[in-house]
């Protein structure tokens, strides 16, 4: 139908309908979600004359129309718009990823009133705009809970009691408001997109990176720090930085721009999504590291995978975070399964939001895949099929073990050599150097996440203190060395590692403690009734041990007061152990001596 021609039948303008056009699924859809979520009629289209149709069968009060779009862009959407009879005339918000001055004032001149920018608004300051224009009816002031309910809830939480707390509509709608359009911008998705297919272009990705100004100098900043410089000088383009620091880092600092600005602040209970983005840029450069040695190819994708695999759970854990914890408690007292109090509290189990959050957030499918996949695995207990999900899974146990973890209720456990071997090919991978390996990755986080000098110095602080103390690490010749626990204890003390025990008082006359990590507590070589008398006797009749098992066999039973801990060990207990070794004993000082 021609543009000036109109249906016979004039459809009545619905008060609440807003018109999205936006050639980009990954910028129209959450918008979409997130403005059904708070009350409005919601049409989508992928191109300028799809918009201009919906216009004019649906009327809408207000359209956001994406500045460059096929077919028509925004603003010839606009001028096609007004040549229409009045009543079809809808407020219009320009959605752009540029502020061209020229463009700025042409969309001024036709009416529009107000743009925001793709890269760096939130659905805070879009829901403003929007009920500027389209508002939305006051709600009916909520009803308050019955106070045996009420009561009911916060007296008897942990006998199992059916409390919902939330229906599954509820759940979804706030993990869609959660979101807040805090999607991967165009420009970046569009970086990941490049540099996930094997025709990955260096021109193509540096043009793309330069249609954004901030991300431009963002990637420049770090182009130019002590991580990636060269000798040959500074870099001062995006097509220098590609050449100099290849489209992988490119793409990888893109997608970590992206992220940082998209993630939500912290909350009371102590979450830190700085330090679970720390962890992720570590597990980002392990996946990295050990593609490479198996497929170089995917080296790139692997990085993407391990920056990205913990996204969902941010988000999940910020505004999540109170009901969670209502379940976690029940969950503790009953033994009930996770999935049957999850449906029963929340409406949805936590893999189902989570898979919604990680889609929503528009990741490609060789990226979500994996992590999905990988969340799968680790929350049924097993190990992961294919090898992408397998090597994440190896790089986010190693990074706990350099402590750079989430948090210090983190945990760790050794890897076998067989899971090393069929995630790398080799039985035993090569360990990065720990210290520079944190230094760099702590770097790099003070970078992208633009912190001040009081956040940078508080999370340069290790989350440890190290010990002048040596202790000795006896291991099951079954596990890798490329070992999590391992490098947790070589972040505090110096460890002399054995797959056996010590023989003689001549070889622990510099030690101060034990640890031994076992498949089953029925190893009687690496349990502590196999210590020579000698070692106790100078250590005043108690070394200290832990003793720590991937499986406490039910006929176990302590020995000299020392009990087997299962794995995995949380990176707090292991450091009580260390904060609490005793001092050197006279008796091995001059044995030493």
């Amino acid at each position: 139908m021609p543009d000036h021609e109109l249906p016979q039948s004039t459809p009545d303008a619905n008060e609440r309908t807003i018109l999205i056009a936006d050639d980009m699924n990954i910028v129209r859809e959450p918008i979409a979600a997130s403005l059904r979520a708070a009350g409005y009629e919601v049409l989508c289209a992928c191109d300028g004359k799809e918009a201009l149709e919906l216009i004019r069968s649906h009327r809408p009060r207000l359209a956001l129309l994406d500045l460059n779009m096929p077919v028509l862009d925004g603003l010839a959407v606009v001028r096609a718009m007004h040549a229409l009879p009045s009543a079809y005339h809808a407020q219009v918000i320009l959605l752009t990823a540029d502020t061209d001055r020229d463009r700025m004032i042409e969309a001024s001149r036709l009416g529009v009133k107000d743009y925001l920018l793709k890269r760096c608004f939130h659905f805070s300051a879009l829901l403003e705009r929007v009920t500027k224009y389209v508002p939305l009816p006051k709600p009916a002031p909520a009803q308050p809970a019955p106070v045996a309910e009420q009561s009911s809830q916060a007296a008897e939480p942990v006998k199992g009691k059916s409390v919902k707390l939330m229906s599954p509509q509820e759940c979804v709608a706030r993990a869609q408001s959660a979101l807040e359009g805090q999607t991967l911008s165009g420009v970046i998705l569009h970086v990941v997109s490049l540099v996930a297919s094997p025709r990955a272009d260096l021109s193509e990705i540096a043009s793309f990176v330069a249609c954004d100004s901030v991300l431009s100098a963002r990637i420049l900043q770090v182009a130019n720090s002590a991580a990636y410089s060269s000798t040959n000088g500074p870099i001062t383009s995006i097509a220098d930085a590609v050449r100099n620091i290849g489209c992988s880092t490119v793409s990888q600092i893109a997608t970590a721009v992206g992220i940082f600005d998209a993630l939500p602040a912290g909350n009371s209970d102590g979450f830190d999504p700085i330090r679970c983005w720390q962890h992720s840029l570590a597990v980002a450069q392990l996946c990295e590291r050990l593609m490479a040695g198996v497929d170089p190819a995917s080296s790139g994708v692997a990085h993407l995978v391990g920056l990205c695999h913990d996204l969902a759970g941010i988000f999940f854990h910020s505004h999540f975070s109170n009901e969670y914890a209502r379940v976690l408690e029940v969950h503790r007292a009953t033994r009930r399964p996770l999935d049957e109090l999850e449906r029963e509290f929340m409406g949805l189990t936590r893999e189902t939001l989570l898979k919604m959050i990680l889609s929503q957030i528009g990741l490609p499918e060789c990226v979500r895949v994996p992590i999905e996949a990988f969340h799968e695995a680790e929350r049924e207990g097993k190990v992961p099929n294919d090898r992408l999900s397998r090597i994440l899974r190896l790089a986010d146990r190693y990074a706990c073990g350099l402590f750079l973890a989430p948090d210090s209720r983190s945990s760790v456990q050794p890897l076998s050599r067989s899971e090393c071997r069929a995630a790398t090919g080799t039985e035993n991978p090569a360990r990065p150097d720990s210290v520079q390996f944190r230094s760099e990755i702590l770097a790099l986080t003070g970078i992208l996440a633009r912190l001040g000098p009081r956040e940078e110095a508080a999370l340069l602080l290790p989350q440890t203190d190290a010990v002048d103390a040596r202790v000795w690490l006896a291991r099951d010749s079954s596990f890798s060395t490329f070992d999590p626990v391992t490098a947790a204890l070589e972040s505090m003390v110096r460890v002399d590692v054995r797959d056996r025990l010590p023989l003689a008082l001549q070889e622990w006359t510099d030690h101060r403690g034990l640890v031994t990590i076992s498949k089953t507590s029925t190893n009687a070589a690496l349990s502590p009734a196999q210590l020579p008398k000698p070692i106790t006797a100078a250590m005043n009749g108690t070394v200290p041990f832990l003793w720590t098992v991937s499986r406490v066999e039910a006929e176990t039973k302590e020995i000299g007061g020392i009990g087997p801990k299962a794995l995995p060990v949380s990176l707090s207990d292991l450091t009580e152990f260390i904060k609490a070794l005793p001092p050197r004993p006279n008796a091995l000082r001059k044995a030493s001596a």
